[in-house]
């Protein structure tokens, strides 16, 4: 098979078809949201079973960004320690966010099986793999953080560790049986179609050109066509471009990389997550590994894919292989992609009020199928009256923007640049 650079396994290898439905005419509906990813299509699916007029306007086709190029692992709450979730954001709402959060695997798992949605679902815990021994008395903390706010992870032994994963020098890990993997865009597909048959009006290859208020209600330009509103969700996250600029300074753009192979044998499969749990470890630039359904290795990591071949990637990903896993033997790297994620300043998500019935959702830092299913939907409550905005598990704030915005993005490529040219050296 020829080489796939920056077109996703998870597109490449799908089962359902996507249908292009350009906007072309004029509407009118009671909520517009902007995005087809999980945010958009899980709360376009709860507003249309409530009986709600929503549309949904999507770039290119629904779970183009972000949602159809991650890793595919409904982890459970954020990346970072529950406490620092409460540091950030206040007691309460922290509080209130952990434990919201920490139910999200399991809202993402039940939608998977109320509307059949068939994208390998597979719910076996996730690993957080300790890589140094700080590395693992910060996973102690994490454990001991999440189950003391009635969580249930296990902390495994290095040996433990070993017999789930195959993985050389990791010294333990979190195991965290409310998460498992799926293959994300199927996933997000199937929201989409679940909402759409629920009566929601869902327009693809649809950018919106122009969003602006005028007599009293949202006005949505699109090449072809045009949608008034009453309310309108902004869920592109980082695949924000020009819609409404001043939600860009709010998050730093990051990219993640990946790289699969085409399926190997059971033989060598045995050597490489055994377990077959969806992997990532504590390391600064992190590292994630897992396989599909159909037996592909697949690795990962922060920064972007700059060169048709990616030849720095490359050599990287085989120098981890034979490092990592050097039973498995030498691979053959036949798909390559990236996608943009949105780092919040401290890492939480953010819901913007921007006034006049216009909400934003976005800086999900790398954690966006349970928190974006979960968030997307009590988004949709709120818009339906069902909750009030103190019961939202996050406040409804107004843009605050990321100091030295610029430099944190550079930081953050550059830094993941010159790792990966440090563990090819080293």
């Amino acid at each position: 098979m020829t080489q796939q650079v920056n077109n996703s396994l998870w597109s490449l290898s799908r089962s359902s078809q996507f249908e292009t439905n350009i906007l072309s005419d004029d509407q009118k509906v009671d909520v517009a949201i902007i995005g087809g990813g999980f945010t958009g299509s899980s709360a376009a699916l709860r507003l249309a079973e409530a009986g709600t007029d929503v549309a949904v306007v999507e770039a290119e086709y629904c779970g183009f960004g972000g949602s159809g190029r991650n890793v595919g692992l409904t982890n459970a709450g954020l990346w970072i320690n529950p406490e620092d979730v409460e540091k950030a954001i206040g007691k309460r709402h922290g509080a209130a966010l952990n434990q919201f959060l920490s139910r999200a695997p399991d809202l993402v798992h039940d939608l998977i099986d109320e509307h059949e949605i068939e994208c390998d679902a597979l719910r076996n815990g996730t690993l957080h793999l300790a890589h140094d021994e700080k590395g693992l008395k910060a996973l102690e903390e994490k454990a001991w953080q999440i189950n003391a706010r009635g969580g249930s992870v296990m902390l495994l032994d290095k040996a433990a560790t070993f017999k789930l994963t195959a993985a050389e020098n990791y010294l333990g890990a979190i195991h965290d049986m409310r998460a498992g993997t799926i293959q994300p865009l199927e996933y997000c597909h199937g929201l989409m179609k679940a909402a759409k048959k629920a009566g929601a009006k869902v327009f693809t290859s649809s950018p919106v050109l122009s969003l602006r208020f005028k007599r009293g209600q949202w006005h949505l330009k699109t090449p072809k066509g045009f949608i008034r509103a009453q309310r309108v969700l902004l869920a592109t996250n980082a695949y924000l471009e020009h819609i409404y600029p001043i939600i860009r300074s709010s998050f730093t753009p990051m990219y993640y990389s990946q790289m699969a192979t085409d399926p190997l044998s059971d033989e060598r499969l045995a050597h490489f997550l055994p377990g077959k749990n969806g992997t990532w470890d504590t390391r600064l630039v992190m590292r994630s590994f897992r396989t599909d359904a159909a037996g592909r290795l697949i690795i990962g990591t922060i920064g972007n894919i700059y060169h048709e071949n990616a030849p720095l990637l490359t050599s990287w990903a085989d120098k981890i292989i034979k490092e990592t896993f050097p039973e498995v033997g030498p691979v053959n790297w036949t798909y390559k992609w990236s996608g943009r994620i949105a780092c919040s300043e401290k890492y939480v998500p953010n819901i913007h009020d921007l006034g006049r019935g216009l909400y934003s959702i976005s800086g999900f830092s790398g954690r966006g199928i349970a928190p974006g299913t979960a968030l997307g939907r009590i988004m949709a409550d709120y818009l339906l009256g069902r909750v009030v905005s103190r019961d939202l598990p996050l406040p409804l704030s107004t843009v605050n923007s990321v100091p030295l915005n610029k430099l944190r993005e550079l930081f953050f490529e550059g830094g993941s640049q010159l790792s990966k040219i440090y563990d090819r050296l080293v």
